[in-house]
């Protein structure tokens, strides 16, 4: 395990085309302070061009009421991608990486492990003991070849259509960056974020202290972008983004459903690619659909036609006897919570209310 100083300098090597916030110490301590958890780095270097690391987070399983023979946990990332991600391509090393880093989970009393990949990084090959699925799509537009190919080729007619509908209304899209963003600012961003989790029925996974959103702004730095889009002096439309490097990704957005037909995510998003490609992003991921093929990622897909990019969990139960022993308990004491949840690897978190 290394501290975060040296979590840092291995994050800070990573090139242009990784770096993604997703896996820095700064998001995971944003996370963990409002959401709880220990995050921890497990690592393996051997230089510069040859080294790879793992952030987690560490939860206890007896907190939640499980009666177990000693002190057991569970390790899962930060919301958002994660996994093991650095850089090498020596077959060994990565083998290497990983059987160490079994050992050192089965010394730590880990019992599962959850991951959720990052399909723009593809940094799953980093990590071959896991039972990797693949579960959803995502989309991502390519900037490499500039503004007008994503114009042109990217974009269907009707995302062309909506951008000059939003253009007829005179919508303007202000960037705020950094130290940039305001409590105010923020306060904007969390009514239409929560009030299109309300609207769209969200499962309270997607509901964040507003807490949580001030603690990004300040340990993420340049490394967090909030977009808010104007009709004449309403905001009505907002995403937080975060970037590093080449990469861009969509975290968190909504819009107000009063203010539908002026098409101002569409112009938004436009604004938005505009802005990344000044400052040399050269993906920016847009996410997923809640399941495979519906409506948010057809309407995603129109962004970028063609794109091709499926998403990843992986699953690894280190002590099964251990395991079943939990989700036996969890049988007998929350009988509804694991008749609804018990596909899901984690599924004894979920507790009858």
């Amino acid at each position: 395990m290394i501290n975060s100083k040296q979590w840092d300098r291995l994050y800070q090597l990573l090139d242009p085309s990784s770096k993604s916030p997703f896996f820095s110490s700064e998001y995971y301590r944003s996370y963990t302070e409002v959401e709880g958890g220990k995050p921890l780095c497990f690592t393996m270097y051997k230089d510069d061009d040859n080294f790879l690391f793992y952030p987690f987070i560490k939860k206890s399983i007896n907190e939640i009421g499980y009666q177990l023979d000693d002190d057991y946990y569970d390790i899962i990332g930060a919301y958002g991608y994660n996994g093991p991600i650095g850089k090498t391509s020596d077959s060994g090393f990565i083998r290497s990486f990983n059987a160490e880093l079994q050992e050192y989970l089965s010394q730590k009393k880990i019992v599962t492990e959850f991951v959720r990949y990052c399909p723009i990084v593809g940094n799953r090959r980093f990590h071959d003991y896991t039972n990797q699925i693949d579960v959803l799509d995502n989309v991502y537009i390519n900037l490499a070849d500039g503004l007008d190919s994503v114009w042109e080729k990217s974009f269907a007619s009707r995302v062309r259509r909506s951008i000059r509908k939003g253009a007829s209304y005179n919508l303007k899209t202000n960037f705020f960056r950094g130290n940039e963003i305001t409590k105010e600012n923020i306060k904007t961003f969390f009514d239409i974020y929560n009030e299109t989790m309300k609207r769209t029925k969200a499962d309270e996974f997607y509901y964040f202290d507003f807490e949580f959103f001030m603690k990004l702004v300040e340990n993420l730095n340049k490394t967090i972008l909030l977009s808010i889009t104007y009709f004449e002096d309403t905001p009505i439309s907002t995403e937080l983004i975060l970037m590093d490097g080449e990469l861009a990704f969509g975290f968190l957005g909504g819009t107000l459903s009063e203010y539908y037909q002026y098409k101002a995510n569409t112009f938004q998003r436009w604004e938005l690619l505009k802005y990344l490609d000044i400052i040399g992003v050269k993906k920016y991921s847009m996410g997923g659909g809640a399941i495979r093929g519906d409506g948010i990622y057809k309407f995603k897909l129109s962004f970028a036609r063609e794109c091709e990019n499926p998403f990843y969990i992986g699953i690894h139960v280190h002590k099964e006897d251990i395991y079943q022993e939990i989700k036996k308990q969890w049988k007998e004491k929350h009988p509804k919570a694991a008749e609804r949840y018990g596909h899901l690897l984690l599924g004894y978190r979920h507790l009858d209310r």
